[in-house]
């Protein structure tokens, strides 16, 4: 897992990748990297006990909550990194992008513990932080305003999103900037399928497929590598609609030129709340039908699949979890449909494939009770999230 995140295309393109391998009985290649979890915390503690730059502070960090993060120990992680914001947010005028990672990695352990408002104001703050460093038309910037558009769409406030997204775009383009333009309008595609996708209405359906052809029909200038995006999302609602004819032509197009250097997915379905998850969410927000802290808590797991020379997965197995997995059903068979596109061969011309590795936790976020006692409760609606292990 990188807390800093990724380069913002190979988001787009829900891309992954494994940067270092060893061999398994299967003579395939999978990950075995990590410093162990006490000497992460050794080297945090030996860095705040010399009273090292804020930089180095920042790093020991982050490479400590990760481990944290990766062993399931969200809460210390959480406790890491929020220690660190207290001695270093200071410093966010000389270090603003060490900063603005610390706030980002503290957003991304909060929405896994159900903590919104501490997500949503990691993302602000985030964002604020590199505004007030940075000149207006430095991408960085616009791409920590896409990452409030995204924090929108995460917690539920599509339109909000979606607004905020096309606004970028128009910003963007008003600076000479079309590869970020391009990002900004295809992460509002992206939101569009995924409500066509949740919500099933054809009016939904619709408007998705709409943005999307308008898009290919105008690709802007200097940014036409996001076309791709565009036409894996459009392979994608024209499969949900029973149509694999645009997935199977993308599909021989990477074959013919010879396959990807990283794993490109082309078609997934979602993971769909089964029956009693969705009476529970419809049933409101009720006392009697509020989420205990215990039901959701310390619930995760590590799942590992191969992708194959071909883009198909392979049976995904549970690597490691945490509590009770009758919750994870629904993400292995979400995963199982899966479909990638053909992988680059290698010198030799064999392809192992990728092995890899992805973390599910379920959480239900905390909300203001509703019922006058004062006291947080959960959302009666559970939700899954994820995040790539592999690199």
């Amino acid at each position: 897992m990188n807390m800093r995140g990724r380069t913002i295309l190979l988001v787009l393109l829900a891309g992954i990748s494994v940067p270092a391998v060893a061999q398994n009985d299967d003579k395939r290649e999978i990950v075995v990297t990590a410093r162990s979890l006490k000497d992460t915390e050794n080297d945090l503690k030996a860095c705040i006990a010399r009273g090292c730059p804020p930089d180095q502070d920042i790093k020991a960090t982050l490479a400590h909550a990760e481990n944290q993060f990766v062993e399931g120990d969200y809460r210390n992680a959480r406790e890491t990194l929020a220690k660190s914001l207290g001695r270093n947010r200071k410093h966010k005028d000389e270090f603003p992008i060490e900063v603005s990672d610390l706030l980002r990695a503290n957003g991304n352990v909060a929405i896994h513990l159900g903590e919104a408002d501490i997500y949503r104001l990691s993302v602000l703050d985030m964002r604020d932080t590199l505004k007030g460093a940075l000149k207006p038309d430095d991408f960085r910037v616009f791409g920590a305003e896409i990452e409030v558009a995204d924090s929108r769409m995460k917690l539920g406030y599509y339109d909000e999103a979606s607004a905020k997204y096309l606004q970028l775009e128009k910003q963007a383009l008003a600076k000479g900037l079309p590869q970020v333009a391009a990002i900004a309008r295809v992460r509002d595609l992206s939101l569009r399928v995924q409500r066509a996708e949740t919500e099933k209405t054809e009016f939904r359906k619709k408007e998705a497929v709409e943005a999307i052809d308008a898009f290919l029909l105008q690709p802007r200038e200097g940014a036409e590598q996001f076309k791709i995006v565009a036409e894996v999302l459009k392979s994608r609602m024209d499969r949900n609609n029973g149509n694999s004819e645009t997935t199977d032509k993308l599909i021989a197009r990477y074959a013919a030129l010879g396959g990807t250097d990283r794993p490109l997915l082309l078609h997934s379905k979602p993971i769909e709340m089964n029956e009693a998850q969705a009476a529970r969410a419809a049933a409101g927000g009720s006392d009697l039908n509020r989420i205990g802290t215990q039901v959701v808590e310390k619930r995760w797991v590590d799942i590992g699949f191969w992708i194959g020379a071909d883009g198909k997965v392979d049976e995904p197995e549970i690597l490691r979890s945490q509590g009770d997995t009758k919750w994870t059903d629904v993400v292995l068979k979400a995963i199982k449909t899966r479909i990638y596109a053909p992988l680059k061969a290698e010198k030799d011309g064999t392809s192992p494939g990728i092995y890899a590795i992805e973390r599910y936790s379920l959480t239900a976020q905390y909300e203001d009770d509703v019922t006058g006692t004062r006291i947080r409760q959960r959302s009666p609606v559970a939700k899954i999230e994820r995040i790539d292990l592999t690199s």
